[in-house]
């Protein structure tokens, strides 16, 4: 697949590279063993590049060529941009799960293995799932699913890699508490690295395309400071 398309006016084009993975499978693998299922990874260099709106364009790509892809979970983060590519994908209910007596949604496993479409999308890998839920985290329930021969699209953040982590936070003045081992990647067959200037990316917050407007200004002054950025 080529990574490189247009967007339309009002979305900065994110600039993806692929990157280049070792086999995660054995080569001696028996050659009447089912192929396992495959992992791709959207990874963004900063919050609001453009990796679940680059992802979700991709899936909409595959439905119309007849692909049963699915999504499984994605944050939009009330992004109309993003909102309007998840409009036209087969959307999988989340499971509610009591907490504190609230009910809080998260991602639906088992809703998802029934339903076996050939490719779900997982947005926020990093996220921790509510206490009560099958999994911890996130990327456990993707490595569930590919385990049952389903492929996954994800997206994430560089910053909450494991070894980036501390390094990101020492640069950056912030804390990132939610991490993803990096052995995560080695299940990766493809990784699609989303970026934008940092130019582009202050615009686009000052614009509201990222946050809401009132938290723009304190979100300029800390994590999207140029010399953070530059880091990062």
């Amino acid at each position: 697949m080529n990574p490189m398309r247009s967007l339309p006016p009002e979305q900065d084009a994110p600039i993806p590279r692929q990157i280049e993975l070792e086999p995660a499978f054995p080569a001696d693998m028996p050659a009447d063993a089912p192929e396992p299922a495959k992992l791709r990874v959207y990874l963004g260099a900063a919050p609001g590049v453009g990796k679940t709106y680059h992802m979700l364009q991709d899936a909409n790509l595959l439905r119309k060529q007849g692909v049963d892809i699915v999504i499984g979970l994605v944050e939009s983060h009330g992004r109309a941009e993003t909102e309007a590519q998840v409009k036209e994908l087969e959307l999988i209910a989340q499971r509610q799960i009591p907490y504190r007596s609230v009910l809080l949604k998260e991602m639906d496993i088992d809703a998802i293995l029934a339903r076996k479409p050939h490719i779900v999308i997982v947005d926020e890998l990093a996220h921790t799932n509510v206490p009560g839920s099958r999994n911890r985290k996130r990327y456990e329930d993707v490595l569930e699913l590919l385990d049952a021969g389903i492929n996954v699209w994800t997206a994430f953040n560089i910053q909450h890699l494991e070894t980036l982590n501390d390094a990101v936070s020492r640069s950056a003045n912030v804390q990132i508490r939610e991490t993803i081992p990096d052995s995560f990647l080695k299940r990766a067959q493809e990784v699609l690295n989303i970026d934008v200037t940092i130019d582009e990316l202050r615009s686009r917050l000052r614009q509201g395309k990222i946050y809401a407007a009132e938290k723009v200004e304190q979100s300029l002054s800390n994590f999207f400071r140029k010399g953070n950025l530059k880091e990062v």
